[in-house]
């Protein structure tokens, strides 16, 4: 995939896992930092396009026009680097499963707080797909398990089980990934949105 000024912004993936954090607010102005180092766009293995450094300023662009290309960085703020020229293995180490911007801002203050009740525990994918879900230690040391074909079952059968054993009707759990539960989702699967 050839990375065009025409190219939306939205559809690049970024950089900094899947919750979108902006540290940067106001207006994206390049004028007003002229020695700002460059937005660096670097190309993944499967053809997608990630921002490595600037995913801030991307951001900032993005909240004030969710259409904006690439044409609107100026040249001099951009630094472009094909599969091969940077180190992807470092950012498949990072962020494994980058999603775009369209994706991670799209999330943005969706998190539904925690009951104070809630129980807490981890999930984590194994090596063949499943999903576990697992409490961390609750009365008297015990603690409750689940396995599921998604994340959303897992979690499921757990709070079923936590009903029985703790004898109750309700359950609320807050679960924490291990690793990431879905894999990279491909730009190159959008169709000019």
């Amino acid at each position: 995939m050839k990375l065009d000024k025409n190219m939306k912004l939205a559809e690049l993936m970024y950089g900094h896992g899947s919750k979108f954090i902006c540290s940067l607010s106001g207006r994206f102005n390049p004028e007003k930092y002229p020695d700002a180092p460059p937005i660096q766009i670097c190309e993944m293995k499967c053809g997608c396009w990630i921002v490595a450094d600037g995913n801030n300023q991307v951001g900032l662009i993005l909240k004030k026009n969710p259409e904006a290309t690439i044409a609107e960085i100026p040249e001099r703020l951009l630094a472009t680097a094909r599969f091969g020229e940077w180190d992807a293995e470092m950012m498949d180490w990072w962020n494994p499963c980058a999603k775009s911007f369209r994706e991670v801002m799209g999330k943005r203050g969706k998190n539904v707080p925690a009951s104070k009740d809630s129980i807490y525990g981890i999930i984590e994918r194994d090596g063949e797909g499943k999903f576990i879900a697992s409490t961390h230690g609750m009365k008297k040391g015990a603690v409750a398990s689940a396995t599921g074909c998604t994340p959303d079952e897992a979690k499921r059968l757990l709070e079923d089980k936590l009903k029985i054993m703790l004898k109750t009707e309700r359950a609320s759990l807050v679960l924490t990934p291990l690793n990431p539960l879905e894999d990279h989702q491909c730009s190159l699967l959008w169709t000019g949105s």
